[in-house]
């Protein structure tokens, strides 16, 4: 937990100084982009990590074989991103993509190179190792990526930044692990891992295609100011809900894979349900009642065009954040061709949408991608309710709890917001969390809705900690 909030912390706080150094033009070069370094990411790894986090008995050749196959396949599109630069900055417009996309491809090689460390990390719980590699590599990188804004580089300070983030994320993980796999490669390995991780492949592959075309196609057919200010909005997004993402979702799939009782393995599953709903509905309330006053504080008003989009990305970080729940679920059932399928629908429908909306504007194409994952989120439901033997009733009173309690919550923060003096947003922005959170707690003890009592009691055990 300490490694995802303090990773959390120091990513959105670099993020918020370079957003006041640079301008949405240097972020929207970076964006425009961002979706090849997602999909190489995924046809990389080909799943296998989740393979191996998966499997109960994993050997040092499990382990050899992957570490292989992701070098091999992270200098592959290292060269890829370098050879095609000219014809990408040509596509797009921009010649500065470039070299944008040499800087890229050297990073990514870095990044594929230390996830087999990672991953073994992480199947054996080692999360102190992991926070020293996550925190100090981040620190690293985003400390020299304001160096350079601050200095007049511009886009180089993000685009360094990145480079800087792979580069020590494998320096550091060599110091913690001092542990590097064998280059060996054995086919038997290789073969079961990748039957098992291939089909999630495809499923993060079609995940990641979905959370960037967007920005790719206001670059080509907007400007790379227009994608800058969807790339800010999404990372504000992704804070709050990567971080549950983190706490919640992330480790709940190592927990509960290595539970061999199904009936416990079930209760284990509800229970997670629950707080996953109260959590990011939570999130998704808070978020839209104190956008503005945030956005001002944080950025200032040379980005109140991202607000609207922010809204809409806000409503998609919930339900996708709830759709990565049931995808877990899917893969400890092994039910990661379902998962591919249901990917490639809500991608499909998303396509679908922006054929009509690509040059519709910011806001009509943050629609595309709430409304598709809105669809697969009401079958991921009907999955879920199928795999865990659930009544009707029973999942509707799981979502209409923590719901009424994330709107009650948002309408009364809203209406504080209404009545703040505008010009002071530090003040708007105090005054809207406060309220938000008097209101849940105040339902909260007087419902003892559970997921609200066992959250308090968590984070009473904390503070105590901290305070003793």
């Amino acid at each position: 937990m300490i490694d995802r909030v303090g990773n959390s912390v120091m990513t959105f706080g670099g993020n918020v100084v370079l957003a006041r150094l640079l301008d949405p033009n240097d972020f929207g070069l970076l964006a425009m982009v961002a979706i090849f370094i997602a999909l190489a990411s995924n046809i990389s790894s080909c799943g296998m990590a989740d393979s191996l986090i998966h499997d109960s008995d994993v050997t040092d050749k499990d382990y050899s074989t992957v570490f292989v196959f992701n070098a091999v396949m992270g200098l592959l599109f290292s060269v890829v991103f370098i050879a095609f630069s000219d014809t990408i900055a040509v596509f797009f417009g921009h010649p500065q993509l470039e070299n944008i996309m040499w800087a890229i491809g050297i990073c990514f090689f870095f990044q594929m190179m230390c996830l087999t460390q990672e991953t073994k990390l992480r199947k054996e719980l080692e999360m102190k190792k992991m926070a020293f590699v996550h925190l100090s590599a981040t620190a690293s990188a985003v400390g020299l990526g304001i160096l350079l804004a601050v200095r007049g580089y511009s886009y180089w300070a993000l685009v360094s930044t990145r480079v800087f983030l792979s580069f020590f994320q494998f320096l550091y993980f060599v110091i913690a692990t001092r542990w590097i796999p064998r280059f060996a490669f054995y086919m038997d390995s290789f073969r079961r891992s990748f039957g098992y991780g291939v089909h999630l492949m495809l499923a993060y592959l079609c995940s990641q295609f979905s959370r960037n075309i967007n920005m790719s196609i206001l670059g080509k057919y907007g400007n790379a100011s227009s994608a800058g200010l969807y790339s800010q909005a999404q990372k504000l997004e992704e804070v709050p809900f990567g971080l549950s993402e983190s706490i919640l979702n992330w480790p709940f799939f190592a927990v509960v894979s290595k539970e061999g009782d199904p009936g416990r393995q079930r209760v284990l599953i509800n229970t997670m349900h629950s707080t996953v709903l109260f959590v990011n509905l939570l999130i998704v309330g808070l978020l839209l009642a104190v956008a503005t006053p945030a956005f001002h504080l944080l950025y200032g008003e040379r980005w109140d065009a991202a607000i609207p989009v922010f809204h809409i990305l806000v409503i998609y970080g919930g339900f996708t954040a709830v759709k990565y729940f049931y995808q877990t679920v899917l893969k400890v059932y092994a039910r990661t061709a379902v998962m591919r399928n249901l990917t490639f629908f809500e991608v499909g429908l998303q396509l679908a949408m922006l054929a009509y909306a690509y040059d519709k504007g910011l806001n009509i194409i943050a629609l595309t991608q709430l409304g598709a994952v809105c669809v697969a989120v009401v079958i991921y439901i009907g999955f879920y309710k199928r795999l865990l033997n659930l009544s009707f009733a029973r999942l509707i009173k799981s979502f209409a709890s923590p719901l009424l309690i994330a709107v009650a919550a948002c309408v009364a923060a809203a209406s504080v917001a209404c009545v703040m003096p505008c010009g002071v947003a530090w003040l708007a922005t105090l005054g809207v969390m406060a309220t938000f959170a008097i209101v849940v707690i105040i339902i909260g003890r007087i419902t003892k809705f559970a997921p609200y009592m066992a959250l308090a009691g968590r984070l009473s055990q904390i503070w105590n900690k901290l305070w003793t």
